[in-house]
């Protein structure tokens, strides 16, 4: 990972020592100078803050109890699932590295065990989620599959204001790129039909009142996301108090 202050890779020297035009006067910076990185853009934690579900970030000071509790990180193996890292990097703004982790920022699993620990009352779990989003709304991530079943969820509970699973389960096998067999198929459709849950087909119904609430919902969907997204695009205006925390 380059470095992200200056000052640490830089020496003052008067005199440069050279021997057939390579630079050996010992200085520890000469092959770091390079990886200096002066690219950071704070947007990203203004953002975060800015949302209801990540206005904590700003408490943390990076101890790194969140991670050492991580039930992805320890109990599961997922090294690279890091909630202290990426609070790190949401707050110093350095988005090229938060994109590396744009899948893996999605795998945690609500258990809350880094809620609970943090000496700092950091909402982890909401602010991890949030710079998710923030990394998704910015274009810097692909659309996660959790993504895309909510918007096959919205789109089919837009379409009669009754949730039909059937079509929610086509139409997600079918943005995945899957093909249940027909034998699972008939098994899962003849239990969902006794069950009384089978809306679709002959036994679709429609929430009363819903061709007229449905525009008021759609425009109402539309403005959020709207929002959201010029949050992100609009540059901080704001003035910033203080730097961020840094990792110890």
């Amino acid at each position: 990972m380059p470095i992200v202050e200056p000052s640490l890779v830089t020496v003052k020297r008067e005199e440069k020592l050279e021997l057939d035009g390579i630079d050996v006067s010992g200085d520890w910076n000469t092959f770091l100078e390079p990886r200096v990185h002066t690219d950071l853009d704070l947007k990203i934690v203004d953002w975060v803050r800015s949302q209801p579900q990540g206005e904590t970030i700003s408490r943390c000071w990076q101890c790194g109890t969140c991670t050492a509790g991580c039930c992805m990180h320890t109990d599961y193996g997922l090294e690279e699932f890091n909630p202290r890292y990426f609070i790190y990097l949401a707050q110093i703004g350095y988005e090229e590295e938060l994109r590396k982790y744009a899948q893996t920022i999605w795998r945690c699993v609500s258990c809350n065990k880094c809620v609970e620990r943090c000496p700092k009352g950091v909402k982890v779990e909401e602010v991890v989620h949030t710079i998710g989003t923030y990394l998704e709304v910015s274009g810097g991530a692909p659309e996660s599959p959790a993504d895309r079943f909510d918007r096959a969820y919205t789109e089919n509970l837009l379409a009669r204001g009754v949730l039909d699973e059937a079509a929610l389960f086509r139409t997600y096998e079918r943005l995945e790129g899957r093909k249940t067999p027909a034998r699972d198929l008939l098994r899962l459709g003849f239990t969902m039909l006794l069950s009384g849950r089978l809306h679709t087909g002959p036994f679709a119904h429609r929430t009363r009142g819903w061709r007229r609430m449905r525009p008021v919902l759609t425009k109402i969907l539309e403005e959020e996301e709207r929002a959201r997204r010029a949050r992100v695009e609009a540059p901080a205006s704001r003035a910033r108090g203080g730097s961020p925390g840094r990792a110890p």
